[in-house]
């Protein structure tokens, strides 16, 4: 059976802690970013989270850290952020049925360690990032930072060869969503989801079927 959603953001952020706790005890995993502020995070916040491994066995829960998440619910995204890092890596996570502002940005640290291997981690996609920078530049646009907005979406446009046009905001993303729909149709769920979201955020149109991009889309 699917794992309900959580009924908050610091709820589910409090089920991923503890199933990488879980997973190793002799680790440290606290919160960071936003969460761990005394501001605390607002309504279009991510889950960032920071793990550290005994460097002994970092390469074991690297290899099981799939299996491990999905004791939290669904894994419909695990992605390695294909940067090299000294002693650490970049995780991107999505459960299915959480909403888009929760995706977990897991931080993953530990001596020696130089590698993005995760088993079963998805394939690194170009367009699956530039949604996710769609994401972000709603986010950056609904905290009036419309400098850092400019920035994420030429960021986006740049990753599938995108073409930025004249017009509002809500025509500009419109038309890189249609661009992803086009090129990359395994991503056209989260590009219905990002359409939702836009709307939601900025109203107008969001492209292609807007009148009916509702359909299938979870409540």
């Amino acid at each position: 059976m699917t794992a309900p959603v959580p009924a908050s953001r610091e709820d589910a952020a409090t089920s991923v802690m503890a199933a990488l706790a879980e997973a190793c005890p002799e680790g440290e995993v606290r919160l960071i970013g936003s969460m761990a502020t005394s501001a605390g995070p607002d309504a279009f916040s991510d889950i960032d989270v920071r793990w550290a491994i005994p460097p002994g066995q970092a390469s074991e829960q690297l290899q099981a850290l799939r299996l491990t998440l999905e004791r939290v619910a669904e894994v419909e995204s695990l992605r390695v952020d294909p940067e090299v890092r000294p002693d650490s890596c970049l995780v991107f996570v999505r459960f299915e049925g959480w909403p888009l502002w929760w995706r977990v940005d897991l931080e993953i640290h530990a001596t020696g360690l130089r590698t993005t291997d995760v088993r079963g981690a998805d394939p690194w996609s170009p367009a699956e990032s530039a949604c996710m920078g769609v994401i972000v530049t709603v986010k950056a646009l609904a905290r009036n930072r419309p400098e850092a907005a400019e920035d994420l979406m030429a960021r986006a446009l740049r990753r599938v060869d995108g073409t930025d046009v004249a017009g509002s905001w809500p025509v500009r993303i419109a038309s890189l969503l249609d661009h992803l729909e086009s090129s990359s149709p395994s991503t056209a769920a989260l590009v219905s989801r990002t359409r939702h979201l836009v709307r939601e955020v900025l109203g107008g149109e969001s492209g292609r079927g807007a009148d009916d991009s509702d359909r299938g889309l979870p409540d």
